[in-house]
Order: structure tokens, then sequence, then C-alpha cells
């Protein structure tokens, strides 16, 4: 099963381009499963804080959803049920269109761990 699975640097006030974009799985067809895992290095705060927006063609599936800390000891991927924070299947009739954005609304640069996993 397909993985993507990149290192985000974030600038504060900054949002990440698109996840899938530009690669083999920026369009997948129905009935493809995609898993989102997501981990930042350092927590946010009640008004300050790193999120997540997730949508597939106009169905919105996350919205400014906080991502969780990296935590020490604790390994990263799309399988570790701490950092997962999608898994959906997709119904579109033709073609999908995954679109994964990360937004950090903190003072400083983050550093985003991400893993999309695309199943059949």
């Amino acid at each position: 099963m397909p993985l993507v699975k990149k290192k985000l640097s974030i600038a504060a006030g900054a949002t990440s381009d698109q996840v899938l974009a530009g690669t083999t799985y920026e369009y997948v067809d129905s009935g493809t499963r995609i898993v989102v895992a997501a981990a930042v290095d350092t927590a946010g705060t009640a008004t300050a804080d790193t999120t997540m927006d997730f949508t597939v063609n106009n169905a919105e599936f996350s919205k400014n959803a906080s991502v969780s800390t990296l935590v020490s000891g604790q390994p990263f991927g799309w399988d570790n049920t701490g950092y997962k924070m999608n898994d959906m299947v997709t119904t579109g009739g033709v073609r999908n269109r995954p679109v994964i954005t990360f937004t950090n609304g903190t003072s400083g640069t983050r550093q985003v761990d991400v893993a999309v996993f695309i199943g059949g």
C-alpha cells in the first residue's frame, strides 16, 4: 500500500503547500482508503496552535483540527492511533482530489511530520 511521508517546516502564521501536490496520489479513484497521521514538534496553546485542514473534492473532513505533539519514544506513523487524524474512503464518482494542508498559528517555526496512507 502506498505511503506519502513528509517533514514540513512551517513558518509562523503560514500555511503549508498541499501535501499530495505533485505526487502520483494527487487524484485517487473512488473507493480509495486515505489515512492521515500528523504530529508537530511543539505543543500549541488555547490561542496559538498548529492545525490541519483535509478535504476531498468539496467534502470537508477536518477544519482547523489541532495537531498532536510528537511524543518522545512514541513511534510516528500512519498506524499509530495517537497521531491518526483521519481514516476515510473516497466516494466520488470518477476522480477524487484529497487536499491536506497545515497552518502554523504560533509565533515560531514548527516542524510537522505527516504520513498519508493510500489504500485500495
